[in-house]
């Protein structure tokens, strides 16, 4: 999905400087040079993972493939996976400032983007209620604390469209004397309400709370003489609140409050194992998307209950350095700061140029806060909507032109969209074609987790022509060599040499998988039954290796009955043999340690 928003964000500004003569006089109005060079910049910064000239070289899995070459990234797939979605999101920035050059364009995008998330957020909620999959509402977004993110950003812009309502309306809160766009923006607001108290995220609640005091706090300021009914809004926000936390709205909610030390201690577990990740490659990090391999990388017995199905840091801050450094972060934050200068420079402004860039602040505030302890701009859908916020409420409008004065065509914005673009089809169209059950993994293009699903295909059908399996064989050098940090790249080889009868690369590739994810429960089944399927051929190492997981695993909930349930599914009798003696004597073991 992230790979189909990349094309489709560039060819919006293509479209738009193609279709659009207005655009194109804008374009070429707003050419500023420092905007690009910080973004080169940071693009440089990121890409530098992709080389091995960093302080401490290539990362060490890449000695797997030998000696010469490498990384510093774990995982070059994701790598420049990422860099597309940078390059689509500055497509989506730029067409954005496009639009928000004109103060009646920006208020309109803002707008219709606000009441097309309010319709969201209803469907969302409706959808929750009346299939109820989860406890908490998660949207489309995978995740309650992504989708309360949206939600305290949705709240934020909506409250401001009402202020500023009513302060056309000469600050008079009488309906008869309020327009449509009031009534719709306080309509929205309760919609996006309900959906973030669903959510039941706290951090999300929080930093709402804390954003809409700043903006409201602010138009007080900005709106002088109109202090009494910003004042009245505010005092009846603050009211909602302290009677929501009085009533501690839902058992879900007070629930979660109660578990808080819990969950702190959880979320610290997190934070230590992966800052000591970040302290074994400063400077560059592990390269953007690398977070799925790191964390494998850094289980231990101790974190595993944790860390085993988590999908990112719960922290924003130590995600960008773990995944971009030091010097990645640097710039990163360089360009953040500078968009929220200039939008801080819109901010002063009268009117209702002035009241979108506020809110744009106050929104921005809390996804900082909220990402102190969870994640969502990560996540693509999120990313798009902050670079159409930041974008439109950071453009200034164009010098006046002669009115014979001729409007260049802009050129290097069109060279750039169209070069994004292709680009990114050409990674876009491989994923895509996998995800409904085509295999164009020949392409060059195609990204690791395409090679993978071919890959899978093929071991399933188990052809027995020597073609299928060389093409296989081919596709498995290619995957571990876009990302030797995978353990399943390597088990996926291991299979396959096994079935080639090359039990020495076999043997190899499979202490490689238990070497970068000694822990990975996702792998788990697979690649034990893997291992004792073959345990005659094993090397002492790997069947080392494959009983301390296997140990690790039945110590979890309900581990005795898994595994007995994987060694009655295993068909090579020494294989299930070996794997009941150790199902007995972590048996014993058990019952030993309750001895008084």
């Amino acid at each position: 999905m992230a790979a189909v928003f990349g094309v489709l964000q560039a060819a919006f500004l293509l479209g738009l400087l193609l279709s659009c003569g207005w655009a194109r006089k804008v374009s070429s109005g707003l050419t500023s040079v420092w905007p690009g060079l910080m973004f080169v910049a940071l693009l440089v910064a990121v890409a530098w993972g992709l080389t091995p000239f960093g302080p401490g070289g290539a990362h060490p899995v890449w000695r797997y493939l030998g000696p010469e070459g490498g990384s510093i990234t774990v995982d070059r797939s994701s790598l420049v996976i990422n860099i597309l979605r940078l390059l689509g999101l500055a497509c989506l920035f730029v067409a954005s400032q496009i639009i928000g050059a004109s103060e009646t364009r920006r208020r309109a995008l803002i707008w219709y983007l606000l009441l097309a998330l309010g319709a969201f957020a209803a469907l969302a909620i409706m959808n929750h209620v009346g299939v109820r999959a989860r406890s908490r509402l998660t949207a489309t977004l995978l995740s309650p604390n992504s989708a309360a993110t949206l939600m305290g950003v949705g709240v934020i812009f909506a409250v401001a469209f009402f202020s500023q309502a009513i302060q056309r309306a000469g600050g008079s809160l009488r309906l008869d004397k309020l327009g449509l766009d009031a009534s719709l923006s306080l309509g929205v607001a309760a919609v996006f309400g309900v959906a973030l108290a669903l959510t039941a995220s706290r951090g999300g609640t929080f930093a709402t709370v804390v954003g809409l005091a700043v903006l409201l706090t602010w138009q007080v300021i900005a709106q002088g003489r109109k202090v009494r009914a910003v004042a009245i809004i505010g005092g009846a926000a603050a009211l909602l609140v302290v009677v929501g936390l009085a009533m501690r709205s839902a058992d879900l909610t007070a629930a979660r409050l109660e578990n808080l030390e819990g969950d702190a201690a959880a979320r610290q577990a997190i934070f230590a194992a992966h800052w000591e990740a970040f302290k074994s490659s400063p400077w560059f990090g592990f390269g953007l998307g690398s977070f799925p391999v790191v964390n494998q990388l850094v289980e231990t017995t101790e974190n595993l209950s944790v860390m085993y199905d988590v999908r990112a840091t719960h922290n924003l801050y130590l995600q960008w350095l773990e995944e971009g450094g030091v010097v990645g972060s640097l710039f990163m934050l360089a360009w953040l700061l500078v968009a929220l200068w200039r939008a801080g420079g819109e901010a002063i402004k009268p009117g209702m140029a002035g009241t979108l860039a506020r809110a744009t602040l106050a929104a921005t505030l809390v996804v900082l806060l909220h990402g102190l302890s969870d994640f969502a701009v990560q996540v693509p859908a999120l990313q798009a909507l902050f670079a159409v916020g930041l974008g439109a409420v950071t453009a200034s409008a164009p010098a006046p032109r002669r009115r014979n004065t001729q409007v260049v065509t802009p050129r290097g914005p069109i060279a750039f969209a169209g070069v994004v673009m292709v680009a990114s089809l050409l990674v876009a169209i491989p994923l895509a074609a996998s995800r409904f059950g085509g295999d164009l993994s020949a392409m060059p293009t195609a990204p690791a987790e395409v090679l993978a699903t071919s890959i899978e295909a093929g071991l399933a059908r188990n052809a027995p022509d020597a073609k299928a399996k060389a093409r296989l064989e081919a596709l498995s050098r290619r995957e571990v060599a876009m990302r030797p940090g995978s353990g399943a790249a390597w088990l996926r080889k291991s299979a396959l040499d096994f079935r080639r009868g090359d039990v020495a690369a076999a043997n190899a590739a499979l202490e490689h998988s238990l070497a970068v994810a000694p822990l990975q429960t996702s792998l788990f089944v697979s690649r034990t039954r893997l291992a004792y399927e073959n345990w005659p051929l094993l090397s002492p190492a790997a069947r080392q290796q494959v009983m301390y997981q296997a140990r690790v695993e039945y110590g979890r909930s309900n581990g005795e009955r898994r595994l007995k349930d994987l060694a009655n599914s295993i068909q090579n009798p020494s294989g299930r043999i070996g794997l009941a003696f150790l199902i007995v004597a972590e048996r014993a073991a058990k019952a030993e340690a309750k001895l008084p």
